[in-house]
């Protein structure tokens, strides 16, 4: 494993208090580029009485709006601990991006540049993206590869159309994850890397692993996070379940340790209401939208586009989305000198953190999230405020964005996968008005399969 040339290693321990005397100290056991761990996450608390803590991730652009650089140059780094885990060489400007992410500070040159390099790996693989946070890190490891096929699960119900399989995730507030993937995609596979953000107990890949292993036997399995902080007895109980089942399963991570969490706390938090449309949103529809690769998936309650990996994406349909991404560009009006903010819906988050990459330097990356994070305005504390609304052409779901009002931006341009009633969008749109000049994308426009709509 390569090695970040710093002369003195990082401190290996620290204690955050979370809330009241809600206290959580991480021990950092595995640092192999020794990353400062303050540049990798910081610490929230969950409104969720199973799981009361959560590493609120400083690189992926979930909760906290990122540069692109530094969310696609995440995934850039376990694609290439993989390539050496497999026998390959490591990427070559890995320790180039590992020193960016280190110091904060993007580089839209070596991003674009370090996204190019692929390899074939020795087996037949697939890559799977945990929902909802890391269906785009998933996307990001998948671009390195040539003849390989990428699906992320999803929380998504899709009403008339049955999942290749489904398996829980009992800690999180939506515990579902469902794939649609065609059976014959893991059936042909020899590997599977499934890909999170963070592994805490293990349970969630235990389920998942298992559940593959009794549909799709005989597979191989390695699995890349971010981070690991399984304890002593979460390790012995993953590595006896796999034995017990003659599953080989190996976990490679950017960081790894423990951590022990010290007393709960009684969370209590001002009813915060929906947003509500204010005047009404204008918006247009340009017809000369670049169609390739954009052919949706209907179902009965909302559209679903078909490049996000959630039914199947293969290396040559995602080499096609590069370029109908670059011509997508060229259609948005757009000044890519002023700040500006991409915001994905939910699980689509690939797409808009390609679209921020390209649109220029002032750009960051974010999207919209069902997890319910509790927002105070204090010092050090990562989540300041948040709005809540109904998440449109869905089954009345929450969705939460975070911290828009604590940036300013002048540009916002939000990338929707599924626009059936533009209507419902209104209190979202509105609300964003208010912070700046909003475009509006819907990846799958009936009229043309990738509209272009001017809020």
């Amino acid at each position: 494993m390569k090695m970040l040339p710093h002369t003195t290693l990082l401190a290996t321990s620290r204690t955050y208090n979370l809330h009241g005397n809600l206290k959580l100290t991480i021990d950092v056991q595995n640092n192999p580029y020794n990353l400062n761990p303050d540049k990798l996450f910081e610490m929230g608390v969950r409104i969720n009485k199973k799981r009361q803590f959560l590493f609120i991730s400083r690189l992926l652009g979930k909760h906290l709006p990122v540069d692109p650089s530094l969310s696609l140059g995440t995934g850039t780094v376990l694609a290439s601990m993989l390539m050496e885990n497999e026998g390959l060489p490591a990427h070559p400007q890995l320790m180039d991006i590992i020193q960016m992410i280190d110091s904060g500070q993007s580089d839209r040159t070596l991003s674009l540049s370090s996204l190019k390099y692929k390899v074939k790996l020795p087996s037949n693989t697939v890559f799977i993206g945990f929902a909802e946070t890391a269906t785009g890190l998933g996307h990001a490891v998948f671009n390195h590869f040539d003849e390989a096929q990428y699906i992320h699960t999803t929380r998504e119900e899709i009403i008339n159309l049955s999942p290749s399989f489904v398996f829980e995730e009992e800690h999180s507030h939506a515990t579902s994850h469902r794939v649609y993937a065609s059976e014959n995609v893991l059936k042909e596979a020899e590997t599977i890397v499934l890909i999170d953000d963070e592994i805490t107990s293990g349970l969630t890949l235990s389920n998942l692993i298992i559940s593959l292993n009794e549909k799709f036997p005989k597979k191989q399995f390695k699995i890349l996070s971010i981070l690991d902080w399984r304890s002593v007895e979460n390790i012995n109980n993953f590595t006896d379940l796999m034995k017990q089942n003659g599953i080989h399963a190996e976990i490679i991570s950017i960081l790894s340790g423990q951590f022990t969490l010290h007393n709960t706390a009684t969370i209590k938090e001002e009813v915060i209401p929906y947003l509500k449309g204010g005047e009404e949103v204008h918006v247009s529809l340009e017809d000369d939208i670049p169609s390739q690769c954009t052919t949706p998936y209907f179902s009965e309650h909302a559209i679903y586009s078909t490049l996000t990996g959630r039914f199947g994406l293969t290396s040559e349909s995602h080499a096609a989305m590069d370029d109908w991404i670059h011509k997508l560009l060229e259609k948005l009006k757009l000044d890519r000198d002023k700040p500006t903010l991409v915001i994905g819906i939910g699980e689509n988050i690939y797409i808009p953190s390609r679209i921020a990459l390209a649109l220029g330097k002032h750009t960051k990356i974010q999207t919209t999230t069902r997890s319910p994070i509790f927002a105070k305005n204090e010092e050090h504390y990562p989540i300041k405020s948040k709005c809540k609304f109904i998440l449109p052409d869905s089954n009345d779901v929450e969705q939460y964005l975070y911290n828009v009002a604590e940036h300013e931006f002048e540009q916002i341009l939000v990338v929707a996968e599924s626009v059936k009633n533009k209507e419902t969008w209104s209190p979202l749109l509105s609300y964003l008005h208010s912070k700046g000049l909003v475009t509006w994308l819907s990846l799958t426009s009936p009229a043309n399969r990738g509209g272009l709509e001017d809020a």
